[in-house]
């Protein structure tokens, strides 16, 4: 389970990837086994404590997503069925993801997308992301290229997380009546969390000052 991975649906045709660096690099590799086989899809549960996420006046809550090419000829609506079969009759695999390549150009990418986007669709609660195998590998490599940047990031050591980028040019394009465009994609480290609430307890400590458990909003 990537428990540091959240997926919400999309907002004005931009979803959100919140995920730890570590999260984000296995994600990328699973988008690459994805496009691996015409016969396998790829399920990404979420975390058992996710959170929702605020968008104006309501709170939107992470769904899971499922991945696969879009030649395995997987129906959104086929997808209760499978999940009913899979908890009956799962059996644990280990597979070796192939391994990142330089992600492409943005230009090439859009030509790629623009013959054949990736679909993003909503069904029985979960997120289904469906594409053609080349797009499916791109942008799992656009995913291992971001997860190599949380380390350096200086926004993500300061405040526990950081804005990487918006995951554009593999879907729909803007303006469309498609459901969405684009991944808006954010660093979220729970170490540098930690370390930022151990040192307000340590100081609200030395200072006499109400500490709380840690588990709330900081705020800043």
């Amino acid at each position: 389970m990537l428990r540091n991975t959240c997926v919400y649906p999309p907002d004005h045709q931009v979803g959100y990837l919140n995920a730890s660096r570590a999260d984000l690099l296995r994600l990328g590799a699973l988008f690459r086994v994805a496009a691996t086989s015409p016969h396998s899809a790829v399920y990404v549960p979420v975390p058992p404590d996710a959170r929702p996420m605020t968008f104006g006046d309501r709170d939107t809550r992470p769904l899971p997503v499922l991945l696969a090419r879009d030649d395995t000829e997987l129906r959104p609506s086929d997808w209760p069925d499978l999940r009913h079969g899979m908890r009956r009759a799962s059996v644990p695999l280990r597979v070796t993801a192939p391994a990142a390549r330089p992600p492409d150009r943005p230009d090439d990418v859009r030509r790629r997308a623009d013959r054949r986007p990736a679909r993003f669709t909503e069904h029985a609660a979960t997120i289904v992301i469906t594409a053609p195998a080349e797009l499916l590998f791109r942008i799992g490599d656009w995913l291992t290229a971001v997860g190599d940047r949380v380390a350096q990031d200086p926004r993500v050591h300061r405040h526990g997380e950081g804005f990487l980028g918006d995951m554009v040019g593999f879907f729909d394009p803007e303006g469309t009546d498609r459901p969405m465009h684009a991944f808006c994609v954010v660093a979220v480290e729970p170490i540098f969390h930690r370390a930022r609430w151990r040192e307000r307890a340590t100081h609200g400590r030395d200072h006499g000052e109400p500490v709380g458990d840690g588990r709330g909003s900081s705020g800043d």
